[in-house]
């Protein structure tokens, strides 16, 4: 080959790679600003919902528990800077003369919250609830719209965002006196809105909450959950009403069946049921629901 072809190849060669070059530009500021927009819109949805909480009232969420230390004389570990070594005499270590320290620890207080609902009708007359799980990122209001896309990406604010709110199923009495009341919320990657209900596939996590708390306007519930697992769109799980309390009875003994999680909590005759339900991320059709009944 000639050097003036091999030039121009080359010339060719450098061309393409600049073409290359300034697609790949493109494509990562492309994505870089899809992300800051999704990053923003999560921030945007998080202080909304912040706002709305300054309604809320959760007395003792988190207490500060003091976890005294060796120097306050109950434990019987010195600290790592005064233990002797092997074979010391003790009496020749240096006394300690800074005052006795505590360790802060926290402790999440199980109560239920106190709603100034009037306060949140202000902002929104759709809002029919509160819902909240100690120690969790479920604090929350609940709206019901006209149908079950009006709140699907828009804040209990009513304002356009992906976070969505949590909404009862626009089908349900707003009251929660349906047998079943469902209540959807999305699954955000930052943990947020209904994300957490996923870590109710693992005992542990039952175990350490077991109940969540649904405020209304006019009753204030222990949602005592008895199962959680893996449904589809087509369950009979989104069944809100039944022909005869039998019916109701064994719905409720086959939904606790499939729970993931074992329950000590048994159903009784006539006691009304919240079905809470996120998307799984897994496939469009698959929902995690979690199952509670209102006490």
């Amino acid at each position: 080959m000639s050097e003036e072809k091999k030039e121009k190849v080359s010339v060719k060669f450098k061309k393409h790679e600049i073409a290359l070059m300034a697609g790949l530009g493109v494509v990562i500021i492309v994505a870089a600003v899809m992300l800051f927009l999704v990053v923003r819109e999560y921030s945007e949805g998080d202080k909304a919902y912040e706002d709305m909480a300054k309604y809320v009232t959760i007395a003792g969420e988190t207490l500060l528990q003091p976890t005294p230390n060796a120097d306050a004389g109950t434990s019987s570990q010195a600290p790592a800077s005064q233990t002797p070594e092997p074979g010391a005499n003790p009496t020749t270590q240096p006394a300690s003369t800074s005052k006795p320290q505590t360790t802060e620890a926290p402790v999440v207080v199980d109560r239920a919250p106190i709603v100034d609902f009037n306060g949140l009708h202000q902002q929104n007359p759709d809002i029919v609830g509160w819902i909240y799980s100690a120690g969790t990122m479920i604090n929350y209001p609940v709206v019901q719209g006209k149908d079950n896309e009006e709140y699907l990406y828009r804040l209990a604010n009513r304002t356009n965002n992906r976070n969505g709110s949590i909404f009862l199923d626009y089908q349900n009495d707003k009251g929660f006196q349906d047998s079943n009341s469902v209540l959807n919320g999305h699954n955000m990657k930052n943990g947020s809105m209904f994300a957490s209900l996923m870590n109710y596939g693992k005992q542990e996590y039952y175990n350490e909450h077991p109940r969540i708390w649904l405020v209304t306007p006019d009753n204030t519930y222990s949602l005592e959950l008895f199962a959680g697992f893996i449904t589809t769109s087509d369950s009979d799980v989104w069944q809100l009403t039944f022909s005869t309390e039998d019916d109701f009875t064994n719905w409720k003994s086959e939904m606790a069946k499939k729970s993931c999680f074992k329950s000590s909590v048994t159903p009784a005759a006539g006691e009304k049921v919240v079905t809470l339900s996120t998307c799984t991320n897994n496939s469009d059709d698959e929902r995690f629901v979690v199952l509670g009944v209102l006490r």
